[in-house]
């Protein structure tokens, strides 16, 4: 019957607090589980930051081997219908203009008479602008594009410095004189008599007053009109004019690249009228134009010793630029000087190369160059502004001649990564020359003379605001990819790897440290019940949790007082109250850890064990990080059935029970199994009759008798 109603109490007990804490133990369950999910969550995102690192890091791989910068530049250089670089090159926005000096005569009836020599006077600059245009674009399949050239010319009167088209001047009568040179070594009876003839029935004369248009642009001459007649294959045009013919793009088509494969030839020449060499001139380096610029875009990418090529009809041939200087800025951009190549006039007398500019075998004066065969085979010859740079024979034999490198010289600004031209300025001059004209009286006075008839600068001053800036952004901004791209990247991946690393490595650290600190909790409330209860009382038998090693005394700790409550089966209850000992783990700050994170978190749970030994049975009740035993005398104990009569007449009933109650506070401070064996021995020799057992309590009663804290 005794032992059917102590376990009776105990079921009663155990149910009653497993009813009471159940709900507490779900909650805990459920935190464990957002516990887990959020675990899972930063390893899901270190991993996360982890591959963008090594995606950045490969970004910054990719950026320093393929360089975007100059992929989507090369690209952008490709000419391609309605692309921007084409539209550009078709119909340039720029301000190109051509500026025009005529040699007027100032002693023309001295100098037909033989008493002096020619003298001239510089008369300009008559300024027009030049609307370059590309017309009737193809584009063909060997990656080329043909077209056919337009430069229409539009005056500019505020820009001539006060002269005006309509100015007289006193030229040469091309014609007549041309006439004269092509036929001064034919048949007098067949040839020559009969075009004296002509010249005395027309009046000519080889020094005529016209106006500077006229000049520039065709006058009326009855031998034009005769040559248009009778010779309509050698000259097609009624009006002599040196401007007009060198405008003349009608009977010209030209092909150039389009930059594929290779984008630094894209605008640059394939072929001229058809054919990659001009008809007039022998060997590749007098007659090659492949490559060639018209002036529009230059090769791409131009290293530092290189040259680049140019060609223009009105001269006739290509020529080869070399940089000379250091780099110049325009605007906001930066390019260099490059100048026509040292002796480009001087027909092999310097350089043996440029022997192939001997037209038939015949080579002019150093500094000039002839290009009859451009020019509908006028004797016209090419030179320098005032004839720079040329025979000493040339300036001596003209009055008015002042050569100046500083105002005649050429010069080209380049930006050399897109081939742009920044600025150019092309001086060249247009002469006349003779040979031997004795066998014409009217002319002989021009016999081996060359006379010069003008000189013009073809001239862009400057990128427009609009390309300025285009090409600032393309070519100064636009670079800054690469090093921003390689370097933002490189440091973004660096420091999400270093960041991710060291997330994870804290991370696991935080979840080992607290795992160990929840074990060492465990282990140190095991170590505690053991001592107390008995079971480990001994210092250093193996059935401790802890060695005694492994714990560190604090003495004098005040929260670390524990309260011996013992309770007895008279009526009166005797309280003895001792200071014991207080133990914490080695590992303080771990096991403050412990019960903030883990028996924080188990605070609610109620957990209800058996302890049993020889003469006891124990329950244990873990709640608000308080552990409460109930030591039963498995010998004595009288309990009734009902629960609440039982709890209410335990402790006046005879031979009761003999109950300890102990709690621990949350500090985690355990008595030493030494002061626990101690207490148990001194409270055993002071009432061995009614088998005292020492419990400790962390907490001070409040004073009513016989009232333990209990949960």
């Amino acid at each position: 019957m005794t032992v059917v109603r102590r376990r009776l109490r105990r079921q009663s007990l155990k149910d009653f607090l497993g009813a009471l804490y159940s709900h507490r133990r779900f909650s805990l369950e459920k935190l464990r589980h957002f516990q887990q999910l959020q675990n899972r969550r930063q390893l899901m995102c270190a991993f996360l930051l982890l591959a963008i690192g090594f995606l950045a890091i490969t970004a910054a791989v990719l950026v320093k081997v393929f360089q975007p910068y100059d992929l989507i530049f090369k690209w952008k250089l490709v000419m391609a219908e309605n692309g921007e670089i084409f539209n550009l090159w078709a119909k340039p926005p720029v301000d190109l203009y051509i500026k025009i000096y005529l040699f007027n005569i100032t002693n023309a009836e001295a100098f037909l008479a033989g008493r002096e020599k020619l003298q001239v006077e510089e008369v300009g600059p008559y300024v027009y602008k030049e609307l370059m245009t590309h017309e009737n674009i193809t584009f063909n399949d060997n990656n080329t594009m043909s077209t056919t050239p337009s430069h229409p010319l539009v005056w500019q009167e505020h820009l001539s410095e006060g002269h005006r088209e309509d100015d007289e001047v006193v030229m040469l009568n091309i014609a007549m004189l041309a006439i004269s040179h092509l036929t001064a070594d034919r048949n007098y009876f067949f040839v020559r008599l009969p075009m004296q003839g002509l010249f005395a029935s027309t009046k000519s004369e080889p020094i005529v007053r016209m106006t500077a248009r006229e000049f520039m642009f065709g006058f009326p001459s009855t031998l034009a009109t005769l040559g248009n007649t009778l010779l309509p294959n050698w000259i097609s045009f009624e009006k002599v004019g040196l401007i007009d013919r060198m405008y003349d793009f009608s009977t010209d088509f030209e092909t150039f690249h389009t930059g594929v494969p290779d984008p630094a030839i894209s605008g640059l020449y394939a072929t001229y009228r058809g054919e990659t060499k001009l008809p007039q001139w022998e060997g590749d380096h007098c007659s090659n134009i492949e490559y060639a610029s018209d002036g529009t875009k230059f090769k791409s990418f131009i290293q530092p010793n290189e040259t680049v090529k140019f060609f223009r009809k009105s001269m006739c041939r290509p020529i080869n630029l070399y940089r000379d200087g250091e780099e110049r800025t325009f605007g906001s951009l930066k390019g260099y000087n490059y100048v026509f190549e040292e002796n480009a006039f001087d027909n092999g007398a310097i350089n043996e190369a440029n022997k192939c500019f001997c037209r038939h075998g015949d080579c002019q004066p150093v500094g000039l160059i002839d290009v009859t065969d451009c020019y509908y085979g006028f004797p016209i010859s090419l030179s320098f502004p005032h004839f720079m740079n040329g025979d000493v024979g040339l300036v001596e034999n003209i009055t008015g001649m002042q050569p100046d490198p500083e105002k005649h010289s050429t010069a080209f600004v380049i930006q050399p990564e897109s081939g742009l031209p920044l600025s150019l300025s092309v001086k060249v001059q247009i002469n006349m020359h003779f040979k031997d004209l004795q066998n014409y009286p009217q002319v002989s006075q021009f016999s081996h003379l060359t006379a010069p008839m003008l000189w013009f600068e073809i001239m862009m001053p400057k990128l427009p605001d609009e390309l300025d800036t285009r090409f600032n952004f393309y070519l100064n901004l636009l670079p800054l990819v690469n090093p921003l791209g390689f370097w933002g990247a490189l440091v973004l991946g660096v420091g999400l790897l270093v960041y991710a690393i060291t997330r994870a490595t804290l991370h696991m650290s935080s979840f080992t440290r607290q795992a160990t600190n929840i074990s060492d909790g465990k282990y140190a409330r095991a170590n505690l019940l053991q001592n107390l209860t008995g079971s480990g009382g001994i210092i250093g038998n193996g059935n401790q949790v802890y060695n005694p090693c492994e714990l560190k005394l604090l003495d004098d700790v005040p929260t670390a007082k524990k309260h011996v409550i013992i309770r007895g089966s008279s009526d009166e209850e005797a309280y003895q109250e001792r200071r014991q000992s207080a133990y914490a783990l080695e590992l303080e700050p771990a096991l403050s850890d412990a019960e903030s994170s883990d028996e924080g978190n188990e605070s609610d749970t109620v957990t209800l064990s058996r302890n049993s030994t020889t003469s006891s049975s124990c329950i244990e009740v873990e709640h608000d990080d308080d552990i409460c035993i109930d030591c039963f005398d498995d010998n004595g104990l009288e309990v009734t059935v009902d629960a609440a009569s039982t709890s209410s007449s335990s402790s006046s009933k005879p031979g009761a029970k003999h109950q300890l109650g102990v709690s621990l506070a949350s500090s985690g401070y355990a008595s030493s199994p030494a002061s626990s064996s101690s207490s148990s021995n001194e409270l055993s020799g002071s009432n061995s009759k009614t088998g005292w057992m020492p419990y400790a309590h962390p907490e001070k009663f409040d004073g009513t008798t016989g009232m333990t804290k209990h949960v």
